[in-house]
């Protein structure tokens, strides 16, 4: 039988349109169980209001955006397992994870299968100025910890600090101590504790708190989840009502006013965003945020709407792995809810610091 060409042609398009039909492929990587969950699930949303929002608005070139969300467990074998996974399914690229110890679990893992991960609240120092697969949205530690020290002491005129650090969070907590100490003692203060543990173990917040209160500090400063850090404000003002409270940022989620309640008034509290914008695109995003989800995004909502915005800006450009770390770096500037993700040659970014005390069960911002 005779078979003719001009019968390929409405199959081969046939199939191109298939093709240019198929959804575009976006993983999402964070600790959506388990004890750190609300770090996770906030950034999860965050970065599904930006697919939802991209899919209303047409998608990428007619194409539809599916976010595919894998749990980390929030240890580094379950980070591994979730990068495999998105790989086999054929993801471009990956936003998250949420945590610094699971981002530098997951990035050998994304180096082998060629992806690009764009974290959303990750900050340690370990990863920065590397010529590697991983991008962030906000800084890092070396701005956070230098920061919360330089109010701590030129602002609050403290001067004797005991700081607390969770190793359930290794990369980050012991990153932000160690630029937190050195600016500090910089400025002329003291680190006069520096007690370790593990919030995986059970710990026993009454002997934590104790113990950072027998070296007398003026500050504790909690380097560790809003979980703990709820309770251990609890205990240290069961002990103290005096003694000023810090939180780092990984602390700074609504569940720290939820859980520590009363005891959590006064305390100082880093974010990574203005809570106090008025500009149209945020009070859209808030509001929008709020009827979705049924509660005020965070840090990690609006790191998390940025990173999947950074994703699938660069997605319009290409959604071939191969190429989108060349034009991520090529572009560099991406408009991000409140001001732009500018990343540098190593694909560092930089995001400005916002102090806030807890009053009145809320958190108030600190000039």
């Amino acid at each position: 039988m005779r078979f003719h060409a001009c019968c390929l042609v409405p199959t081969l398009a046939l199939l191109a349109a298939c093709v240019q039909s198929e959804p575009i492929k976006l993983g999402f990587i964070g600790g959506v169980s388990g004890r750190f969950a609300d770090l996770g699930t906030a950034g999860r949303n965050g970065a599904q209001l930006a697919v939802e929002w991209r899919n209303q608005a047409g998608g990428i070139k007619g194409r539809q955006v599916n976010l595919l969300v894998r749990d980390d467990r929030q240890d580094d074998a379950g980070a591994r397992d979730a990068v495999r996974a998105l790989a086999a399914e054929g993801v471009s690229l990956i936003v998250g994870p949420m945590t610094s110890s699971v981002a530098v679990a997951a990035l050998p893992e994304a180096q082998a299968a060629g992806l690009v991960i764009i974290g959303g609240t990750v900050t340690t120092t370990r990863l920065s100025g590397k010529d590697d697969n991983f991008f962030r949205v906000v800084s890092s530690t070396s701005v956070y910890g230098r920061s919360m020290a330089d109010f701590q002491r030129n602002t609050n005129n403290l001067s004797h600090a005991a700081v607390l650090v969770d190793l359930a969070n290794r990369d980050y907590t012991l990153s932000w101590l160690e630029d937190y100490r050195l600016a500090f003692e910089q400025a002329g203060g003291k680190i006069v504790a520096a007690v370790e543990f593990d919030s995986r173990q059970s710990p026993d917040y009454g002997a934590l708190a104790q113990q950072l209160l027998k070296s007398r500090p003026d500050v504790i400063s909690l380097v560790c989840n809003t979980v703990d850090a709820g309770m251990l404000a609890q205990k240290i003002r069961q002990q103290n009502n005096t003694v000023q409270i810090a939180g780092a940022g990984w602390a700074a989620t609504e569940r720290l006013i939820e859980l520590g309640g009363v005891h959590a008034e006064g305390m100082l509290v880093e974010q990574y965003f203005d809570r106090n914008d008025a500009s149209a695109n945020y009070l859209k995003f808030r509001e929008a945020y709020l009827k979705r989800f049924g509660q005020e995004p965070g840090y990690a909502s609006v790191a998390g709407f940025d990173a999947a915005n950074v994703a699938l800006d660069v997605l319009s450009r290409t959604d071939q792995r191969k190429e989108i770390k060349a034009e991520l770096l090529r572009r560099k500037t991406f408009q991000a809810l409140q001001g732009q993700v500018v990343f540098d040659a190593f694909g560092d970014a930089s995001r400005p610091q916002f102090m806030t005390v807890v009053r009145n069960a809320r958190f108030e911002a600190q000039h």
